[in-house]
């Protein structure tokens, strides 16, 4: 198969037409070809649940990088049958008729797309057919790799401290205080793995160090609950508020002694923390 192409950016969106009447925008995922995502498209209009659950897939990235993983994986075994890979057609035909795996492809069969949807994301059965198939082929190392390390969002961006790619994500107007799927902002990832630059680029963004994620905490909790001396600094330099609670009455403070971080203790106290 060609290797799969990824860029620092998300999907593209497309409006679905819903058959409960609403209108959705659907993230198009990566390497979906037309046909594909036209039969997906007419799938989820006769299916609003579903749809209303995709809509959210990019604000989960491992969900999408699992998806690309397993879509990339179909492709090449699709390949190799294409060019008479005989071994992988007797492997292929050892699952179809295969006591554990047989009805998934005789429901993929029977119901196409609805089915396939039912079990792409079946973490355990996709294990389990790879190891029948004999484990992922090496030819697709570097495909996977490059999924794995490749940041799918702006938060993965800024939690890798990839400025390029936190960059390209504010160019597009992606939404610098957006929570991900754990409630955590990108500034929040950014402080918590201590990626000086990355953190400069969001404040300069206008990214909000008062709220980075659903729990209250500010950007200095971060920074004095991991140790972040520096990122302490820079925050109470631009006006952090030393003493603000975050949803369980804890300030900066109180989560820096929790975690024992000594020299950021020293640094609140030295600014009035209490």
């Amino acid at each position: 198969m060609a290797e799969t192409k990824m860029a620092s950016q998300q999907p593209a969106t497309d409006a679905v037409k819903l058959g409960d009447g609403t209108v959705m925008q659907i993230a198009r995922l990566p390497e979906v070809d037309d046909g594909t995502w036209s039969d997906m498209k007419s799938y989820l209009e006769n299916n609003p649940e579903i749809a209303k659950g995709l809509q959210n897939f990019t604000k989960n990235p491992q969900a999408m990088r699992g998806w690309l993983q397993t879509q990339a994986i179909a492709e090449h075994y699709q390949s190799q049958l294409e060019s008479g890979d005989n071994s992988l057609s007797q492997k292929v035909h050892e699952l179809e008729t295969d006591n554990e795996i047989k009805h998934v492809f005789d429901e993929i069969k029977t119901n196409g797309l609805q089915a396939a949807m039912k079990y792409w994301d079946d973490e355990e059965l996709m294990k389990k057919i790879s190891q029948k198939m004999g484990g992922v082929p090496n030819q697709l190392a570097p495909t996977l790799q490059k999924i794995d390390d490749t940041p799918l969002s702006i938060h993965e961006a800024a939690k890798q401290g990839d400025l390029k790619a936190v960059l390209e994500y504010l160019k597009k107007k992606q939404p610098v205080d957006a929570h991900d799927i754990r409630g955590i902002t990108p500034l929040g990832y950014a402080i918590g793995a201590n990626k000086v630059a990355v953190v400069r680029s969001l404040l300069e963004a206008n990214a909000n160090p008062s709220v980075v994620d659903t729990g209250g905490n500010t950007g200095l909790h971060y920074a004095a609950g991991y140790g972040r001396r520096e990122l302490a600094e820079y925050l109470i330099h631009i006006k952090a508020n030393v003493n603000k609670a975050n949803a369980q009455g804890q300030t900066p403070i109180t989560v820096a002694s929790l975690n024992k971080h000594q020299v950021t203790i020293d640094l609140l106290a030295q600014n009035g923390a209490r």
